[in-house]
């Protein structure tokens, strides 16, 4: 089986999308819409860069079939996050690709490729491929081949990786995976694109009112440019604590934050849009009060939970805003304060260090390694005549089980929910 690097995602904690701009590669896009991952999928004039087949960005019909694509399968999203391969007259976005590859966990590549007027050279010749593939539970998988695959091997790895249903993608030079590969790939002018939520993540809204005491909630507009990390530097108070704090009435101080994080997850407290008064460094159109989010630290319970959760949280913040590790501050950076103190560490910081690591690895896209490291072709002769190649991977040896079926004369069948392959006469 050919090498390949894949992705699994879950639609109901991903945001998962179709993007389309005319005239630009898929890198291009992925760059544009600050994707985590991305991949082709539609055919495409790409001279011009315009998708060919039908293709809804945001339950918009931004190109239509031509005769030739109107009965080719897409990778949709219906309004509930469900994804499907098929035809949906109002999808939430749609992405063609053919030929099908698996329908129901069978094989259906002859019945799609002629049902779809399938190019030979795209049919029959081996190729760099890329496809998508949904799992019984309703995942996303997307695979690109690193060595060149006939659509039979792409389904083969397509049912390896738990897919019920998938879909072939253009291959060739159109196969591109954003960011594993160099060089920016054909102009396709679309693209399906990633972003990895949050997981495991509790994020609670509620801004305090309007009108708490001690102007803590000014509704002065804010256009940030930077976060600013704080500790609360109460070692008992949690999330909730320290938000029903900003509204207690015997709570005299002026200070205020957007966010606060334990280790439940986090609240937000003031709207992202409006200063807080969190940096003591003033009212200065420069200051850390009216130019960065404020994100509180809780000190109480498992510390280390708390941080795990803020490490995830900014990383996702930092992602949607197109921002690096460069844009983080501490609550030091604006008055000297020491804070976050849990960073401090004596005075070196190590602490704070750290945790800009762990955000600029959580910013930076892993390479998803190949499944098979080691392949080497075996020679499978039935009855004195050479059929397809089996592999040793990783010492294992497999052999071609189908080929071996038609050769010996009889059926083979493949179960999907119980994993297996059946042979009778």
């Amino acid at each position: 089986m050919p090498n390949y690097v894949y992705k699994v995602f879950d639609p109901k904690v991903d945001v998962i999308y179709a993007a389309h701009v005319n005239g630009l590669t898929v890198k291009d896009i992925a760059v544009r819409e600050h994707a985590d991952v991305a991949i082709n999928l539609n055919y495409a004039d790409d001279k011009k860069g315009v998708p060919i087949g039908r293709l809804i960005v945001d339950g918009k019909t931004v190109i239509y079939d031509i005769d030739k694509t109107t009965n080719r399968d897409e990778l949709y999203m219906l309004p509930d996050k469900s994804l499907h391969i098929g035809k949906h007259p109002s999808p939430v976005w749609a992405m063609q690709g053919t030929p099908r590859l698996l329908e129901n966990g069978k094989e259906v590549i002859d019945a799609s490729v002629k049902r779809d007027r399938t190019l030979p050279d795209v049919a029959n010749r081996p190729a760099i491929r890329s496809a998508t593939g949904i799992t019984a539970t309703g995942k996303l998988v997307i695979v690109k081949t690193q060595d060149v695959a006939t659509l039979k091997e792409l389904a083969d790895i397509m049912l390896e990786l738990g897919c019920v249903d998938a879909l072939n993608g253009d291959g060739g030079g159109s196969s591109y995976m954003y960011p594993i590969d160099n060089g920016w790939g054909r102009k396709l002018g679309a693209a399906l694109i990633v972003k990895e939520g949050v997981k495991k993540m509790n994020y609670v809204v509620d801004h305090i009112p309007k009108d708490t005491p001690m102007n803590r909630r000014p509704e002065n507009p804010l256009n940030a440019t930077t976060l600013t990390i704080h500790n609360t530097g109460n070692p008992d108070s949690t999330a909730r604590n320290e938000r029903n704090n900003l509204t207690n009435p015997s709570n005299s101080r002026v200070a205020s934050f957007h966010i606060v994080i334990d280790e439940r997850g986090a609240i937000e407290c003031l709207p992202l849009n409006e200063n807080a008064w969190h940096s003591g460094d003033g009212n200065g159109p420069a200051s850390g009060n009216r130019t960065s989010l404020s994100i509180e630290l809780c000190e109480s319970g498992d510390y280390k939970k708390t941080v795990e959760n803020a490490v995830e949280l900014v990383a996702s913040m930092l992602k949607a805003r197109g921002w690096g590790v460069d844009r983080l501050r501490r609550h030091y950076d604006w008055n000297g304060k020491i804070c976050p103190r849990k960073m401090y560490n004596g005075g070196n910081w190590s602490g704070w260090v750290e945790f800009k690591k762990r955000v600029a690895d959580k910013l930076t896209p892993q390479e998803v390694k190949p499944l098979d490291t080691k392949i080497i072709p075996v020679n499978v002769v039935v009855f004195g005549k050479k059929i397809a190649d089996g592999h040793i991977i990783n010492g294992v040896t497999y052999a071609p089980v189908r080929a071996i079926a038609e050769e010996l004369g009889v059926q083979i069948a493949w179960e999907q929910n119980t994993k297996t392959v059946t042979i009778t006469k």
